[in-house]
This record gives C-alpha cells, sequence and structure tokens, in this order.
C-alpha cells in the first residue's frame, strides 16, 4: 500500500511540473494565463442595461476573487432606478489567445436582507487582461440574445494589492 501511495503522489507531482513548465514556457496559455490573473481585484461597471423595462442607466461596483483554476467569486452592488441591490456571482473562466477571456458566472444572484437570495439567469463577461494583469477590461455580453437583452456595460477591474 505504501508503494501504491507514492507511486500516485510521485505521478501527481510530475503532472503538476509538467503543468508548471507548460505554463512557464507559454504565457498565454491557458492554465498561464489564469494562473496570473488569480487574485483580488475591485471592480466597477457602467453604461445601460434592461432591468425589466427600457435599456437604463446602471452601476456595479465591488470585489471578485480570480483562484489559479479559473474560478471567480465576488459580491457587489448593482445601481438602476429600481434602487441598489446587493449582489453575488460565481463561475469559471476560460481563457484562449493572448489570454481573452469568457467568464460564465452561472451562480448570478440577489442577496437578500434576510440571507435569502434571488437566483437571476447567468452572467456572462468577456474580458481582457491588461498592465502586467493588474487590470482587467471587460464587458457583460448575451450569447444568442438582441436588443434590449444585450447589456451595454464597460467593466474596469484594478488588482487589490
Amino acid at each position: 500500500m505504501p508503494h501504491r501511495l507514492s507511486s500516485i503522489v510521485a505521478a501527481i507531482a510530475c503532472a503538476m511540473t509538467a503543468a508548471s513548465a507548460t505554463a512557464a514556457s507559454d504565457p498565454f496559455s491557458p492554465q498561464a494565463c489564469a494562473i496570473q490573473a488569480a487574485g483580488v481585484y475591485g471592480f466597477q461597471c457602467s453604461g445601460v442595461a434592461s432591468t425589466g423595462a427600457a435599456l437604463e442607466p446602471v452601476t456595479f461596483v465591488g470585489t471578485v476573487e480570480g483562484r489559479d483554476d479559473g474560478f471567480y467569486d465576488g459580491t457587489g452592488t448593482f445601481n438602476s432606478s429600481q434602487g441598489s441591490a446587493p449582489t453575488h456571482v460565481a463561475g469559471f473562466a476560460t481563457f484562449g489567445k493572448y489570454c481573452f477571456g469568457r467568464v460564465v458566472y452561472s451562480t448570478n444572484e440577489i442577496l437578500l436582507p434576510g440571507g435569502g437570495t434571488v437566483p437571476l439567469p447567468p452572467l456572462v463577461i468577456d474580458f481582457v487582461p491588461v498592465n502586467n494583469f493588474t487590470e482587467i477590461l471587460g464587458a457583460p455580453v448575451g450569447p444568442g440574445a438582441a436588443g434590449d437583452f444585450v447589456p451595454r456595460l464597460s467593466c474596469r477591474l484594478v488588482r487589490i494589492r
């Protein structure tokens, strides 16, 4: 049994070393991008979006933490003519050429004062890290949507040191 365990540990260490070597040799590999983008960011998004009727000015501010496996978890406040709502998002990002990415927040919810939540449709954001990953620029997208169902927001995230 100890031999089997040491073989498993050796295999995991070998895989981790190979993954690190790949990330080091190609700074734009999906894994290298996720590792470099990991950290805590403050964000602010502004523009127009539909909150149930016509498009209207909105803003969204908060923090989001990215892990080196591409998982992002954040909280914020969404402001519109209907007032301010605390929110929570969580989901995974994928990275492509030059670290251009897409995060799909499959958890997208309004946080209620009593501890409950109101689930919302997934939030999808295309983004690109800039300034050596100290900032991220992004825009929510509406895959398969048209008209007022597509948000028109731009987002800036800045790494919190």
